[in-house]
């Protein structure tokens, strides 16, 4: 059984903590890093699988870490993206849009691998005939498409049949492509800001200098970690590189997430895997809940053997429906009574809540009643960058 020691009083079984996604939640400077630090340690050292996303660097300089840092020695490819990861990455909402980005897509992919040529896969005057032989073709494409591209191709897409329907279409229909202008603009914007073509190591513009440092597909290591034993290493997804572009860390995190879930449901043999995402309320995106790759962790990756970690600074910062995937709570200080009303189990405790010191804790949930107050283990090889800086 692997066991984890919390507390000098209190050792809790990994299954009996995290079966249950778990929840720390406390003040600035009460300790909540600290404690995950501590049940990440317990794991590592029985060599169980830990991944870490890490939104400031602040891990990085963990013993045994794997450093996989965005935009500098790992990326995101690009060519494995879907199109609902293109949608979410530059922000498509609308339904109808979607399907076309998705279509645009698979048709450079078509021009790039099956037509073997540069530049837009043009559908007017296409015959559908044609279209779908081709389509029929795509079942593997190792030539990388240029998302540059994209917005020219995706106004193909709007291609429209006059009268005769064996083709594709004879014209554009430019009412419908006007509805993609904000999007074309956004494609534009971010393909041609330098950190977001070294994110998703897209080809080297003319003026551009080739890294002298090694890069690794960051989801070839999602993939290593999910599937393999650890050898008593974490994985950290360093996101330091984007943590003042909160918009962009949101859509890194999803994409990560989004892609995790789905290695673990792909593979036939896998490891069980424990996920902590440091203040992850800054990776919310409330108003897409459902396809945020933490929500969807939150709902299905017990199944597949992945359990979720989530460090925030008050239970408040997470929507409700988020809230309620939690069946383990480890709770430092908290400072109002309406953050404890989102834990109804924990509102008897919550002047002792209230008055702990750093390092303090009350572990609750299901398997943990009533709660236990724990002075939390501190693992000084465990120490991380949080320390506040002095006054002179």
């Amino acid at each position: 059984m692997i066991s984890i020691p919390l507390s000098a009083e209190l050792t809790v079984s990994a299954d009996k903590l995290l079966q249950q996604h778990l929840l720390i939640v406390g003040a600035t400077g009460s300790g909540k890093s600290t404690s995950a630090m501590t049940i990440l340690h317990g794991l590592m050292d029985q060599n169980q699988t830990a991944m870490i996303i890490d939104p400031t660097g602040e891990y990085k300089h963990l013993p045994n870490a794997v450093v996989a840092k965005l935009g500098y020695n790992a990326y995101i490819d690009y060519e494995k993206l879907t199109g609902q990861d293109l949608s979410l990455l530059f922000g498509v909402t609308d339904h109808d849009i979607q399907e076309k980005l998705s279509d645009a897509l698979d048709s450079l992919k078509i021009q790039k691998n099956i037509v073997h040529e540069n530049g837009i896969y043009k559908k007017v005057d296409r015959p559908w005939s044609t279209f779908e032989k081709d389509m029929h073709s795509l079942y593997h494409y190792p030539q990388p498409v240029d998302l540059e591209a994209l917005p020219e191709q995706l106004r193909q897409e709007y291609a429209m049949p006059v009268d005769n329907f064996d083709l594709i279409g004879q014209k554009i229909d430019e009412t419908g492509f006007a509805k993609c202008l904000p999007l074309v603009r956004r494609i534009k914007r971010l393909t041609s800001q330098r950190r977001f073509r070294q994110l998703f190591h897209m080809p080297l513009l003319e003026d551009e200098i080739e890294p002298s440092h090694m890069q690794t597909d960051v989801m070839y290591l999602l993939r290593l970690f999910a599937s393999h034993r650890s050898d008593h290493k974490i994985l950290v997804i360093d996101c330091s590189s984007f943590a003042d572009d909160l918009e962009i860390g949101q859509v890194i995190v999803s994409l990560l997430t989004t892609a995790l879930l789905r290695e673990k449901q792909q593979l036939r043999q896998s490891v069980p895997v424990t996920l902590l995402i440091d203040e992850a309320h800054r990776y919310l995106m409330t108003e897409h809940l459902a396809t945020n790759g933490i929500f969807r962790i939150a709902r299905e990756g017990r199944k597949v053997g992945l359990f979720l970690m989530l460090t925030t600074q008050s239970p408040l910062d997470l929507p409700v429906e988020l809230l309620g995937q939690f069946g383990h709570y480890l709770v430092h200080q908290l400072n109002t009574s309406r953050e404890l009303e989102q834990i109804p189990a924990l509102q008897s405790y919550s002047q002792r809540i209230a008055h702990q010191n750093v390092g303090q804790a009350l572990l609750a949930g299901n398997n943990f009643v009533p709660p236990k107050e724990l002075a939390i283990l501190f693992i000084s090889e465990m120490n991380h960058q949080t320390t506040t800086p002095q006054f002179f």
